[in-house]
Parts: C-alpha cells; structure tokens; sequence
C-alpha cells in the first residue's frame, strides 16, 4: 500500500493520526496542500478553489448544473490521483477516499467518536466552554455531512466504504496509527509482554462478512477460545429448555407480549445469555461472536470490540458459496439478516447496529481480506497493552 485516505468527524483526532502516521511511514500528508496541487492542474486561482474546500452548495443545487462544482471536484480528483500515483502520501478529508475510488494500494481509514467525547476534547484542545466546543463538532460535521452527499451522495460515509472506522473515543489515536502503519507495512507484529487471563474480545459480524474461519483465526492468533454456537449449549443448559428452542430464539428480537413479561421465554433468554456472556468475560481469554457481546460488555475494561462488515457485493458472493439464490432472493436475504440485527440490538440493548460508534473498531474484511485478521488482532493487543501499563504491568 502506498496511500491513505483519512476521513474524519470534528474532533476525532484527525489531525493527531495523520501527524503520526507520516512519523511512523515517513510520508507526506496532503491536507490543504492539496487545494494547492489542485488549482494548478485546473489553472484556476487556488482562492477560487479554497472558497469552495469542504464546503456544500446552496440548498436545492445540484452538481450535474454546477460548472463551478464540476471543476473544484475534476481538480481535486485529478490532484489526488496524480498524489496517488507518487505515492508514500496521507490524504486528509475533502472526500479523497471517493476521489481515488477503487485505486489499488490506498488504505482508507475514517475516524468517529460520540459527539460528547469530541466536545470535551475540542473544548480542552482550544480552550473553549464545552456548550461552544459542542456547537462547534455540530456545526462543522453538519457542513462536512452536506458537502460529502452533494459530491458522493449518502452511502459515502457507510463503514463498508472504508478498510477500517476506528471509534477514537474508545481507541487512543497513537494506537490506530499503530495498526494502520503495520498493515500499510505489511509488516504485522503482535505487541509482546501482554499477561494472560483477562482478555475479552467480541466479534459481531455482518451475514456475509468474514469466512467462517475468520473468528478461529483470529482466536488461534491471540490464544483465546472462541465461543460461538457452543453459547446456545450453555442457554439451553441454563434454561432447561432443548437447543433447537434457543435457536429459535438466537439473536431475533422479542416479538408480543410473551417476550416482556417476567418468565417469559424471550426475556429469558435474554437475561440468560447475559449471564453467560458475563461469565466468560470474567473468566478471561475469550473470543465471543455475536450475540451482542458488545453490549453486554460495553463497560468491561479488558473487553475489546470489532464488527466486521464487507462491501455488498462481496456480502452477495459469500452468501452465494453456501446458497443457491438468485439476485434478487440474495438481497433480500442480506436485508432480512441486517433487518433482525437491527431489532434485536434495538430491542434489547437500545443500541443502533449500524453505528461503528458501538464498537472499537469496523473492520471491512470484504476489502483488506487476510490482512483483517492481522489488524484486528494488532489492535486488540495493543488495547490490553495499554491496559496492563495503566495498571502498572500487573
């Protein structure tokens, strides 16, 4: 790999990954510089180009009409390519993941954080009062949002458009240039030093994202013992009820009055697998796929959490290596499958599944394929790396 693109919410630390991945890469980051190479390509004054940086058009217009915006977008297509093609280069915003499109060797990264975390931080960074420091992450992610749907439209910002959306409000940003510098590398290292007996990672992963030898992978390259199907043994177990119930139940939001009431099977199932989800994790050395174990560990210090997620069309050619389907029953398959994970995460936990904000990192193992197991395990070693120091190396 020898670019990366870099977007960003206001407040996520932007600035800091970039500063710090050009250090570990020896590469150039092209921010504004890039306006620059772009209103000479286009033979336009850079002044002409920097009224339009990062900015939406006015209400109603639209791109296809716009001579202006079709010129600011061609030059800065065409300075990002030629960047591209130098190499050894950090993008920085203005969309240039969506400039350089499918270019091989790019690495693309988004950066998120809750809008609380980025207030404060902005507020400590530049010495304002947390309501102007709220205002401001508002404001400026509302005109980045404009801008992004006016020249790439609204998928633009899904976590299958990116390698890896790391949640900085989790993940500290030395960490993400860690991970990112050893996969550009392709020089991956595990952490060393790391004790043993308390580590949690969770897994939740979308239908068609990741082989079905993703989670072993991952649990034999960080010594922990997956738990997955085996998890419906132990409800079943725990509720005196026969497996095929609880499969029924895996995973599928409440439906009636029968899954709120005290006693219910549904509630039951809740509460019993978050007792086992719970059990594991106290007991250290787990791997746990699905089953909101995010959620149920949202507070758990030692507990790590990656989603994995895939372009659609690679999400339609796994689904495809198992069932025969045609297109049409092959997307509505993947919609019913997002559909239920949906629900069930807002059911039960009040928690949005498409957000990568409840997760520590995203990971598109449709896009950077082997090397998926490597980041994650990277960046789940570096976590409880920084967890046993704070801790004093116990």
């Amino acid at each position: 790999m020898n670019v990366i693109t870099l977007s960003r919410e206001y407040g996520a630390g932007g600035e800091e990954v970039a500063q710090g991945l050009a250090r570990a890469l020896g590469w150039q980051i092209l921010d504004r510089e890039l306006l620059h190479e772009a209103a000479q390509i286009a033979h336009v004054p850079e002044s002409d180009i920097e009224r339009l940086d990062e900015q939406p058009a006015a209400k109603g217009e639209r791109l296809s009409s716009s001579l202006v915006h079709q010129q600011y977008i061609r030059a800065l297509t065409d300075a990002a390519a030629q960047a591209a093609s130098r190499g050894g280069v950090i993008l920085v915003g203005r969309g240039a993941r969506h400039l350089l499109g499918e270019t091989k060797g790019a690495f693309h990264l988004r950066l998120v954080a809750r809008k609380a975390w980025r207030a404060q931080r902005v507020a400590r960074q530049q010495g304002l009062a947390t309501e102007k420091a709220m205002a401001r992450c508002v404001e400026v992610d509302g005109v980045r949002r404009q801008f992004t749907h006016f020249y790439f439209g609204d998928a633009s910002i899904q976590p299958a458009e990116y390698d890896l959306v790391a949640n900085t409000g989790r993940v500290m940003p030395e960490d993400v240039v860690a991970v990112v510098a050893a996969v550009v590398r392709q020089a991956v290292q595990l952490p060393a030093g790391v004790a043993r007996g308390r580590r949690v990672l969770t897994l939740a992963r979308e239908l068609g994202a990741g082989d079905a030898d993703f989670a072993p992978a991952l649990g034999e390259r960080l010594g922990l013992k997956v738990w997955d199907r085996e998890l419906l043994d132990r409800e079943a177990s725990r509720m005196g009820v026969p497996r095929t119930e609880v499969e029924r139940l895996d995973e599928h939001p409440t439906t009636g009055l029968s899954g709120v009431l005290p006693g219910g099977i549904q509630k039951r199932y809740f509460e019993a697998l978050g007792q086992i989800v719970q059990e594991l994790a106290d007991q250290g050395e787990a791997l746990i796929v699905g089953r909101g174990g995010s959620c149920f560990l949202r507070d758990h210090p030692w507990a790590f959490h990656v989603k994995l997620v895939a372009p659609i069309t690679v999400r339609k050619r796994k689904v495809s290596e198992h069932r025969f389907l045609k297109e049409d029953q092959m997307r509505r398959l993947i919609a019913e499958s997002d559909a239920q994970h949906r629900d069930f995460y807002q059911t039960y936990f009040k928690a949005d599944w498409s957000s990568p904000l409840d997760f520590d990192m995203t990971v598109n193992c449709g896009r950077l394929g082997p090397a998926a197991v490597d980041l994650a395990a990277v960046a789940a070693q570096c976590h409880w790396q920084r967890l046993q120091r704070a801790a004093g190396g116990a």
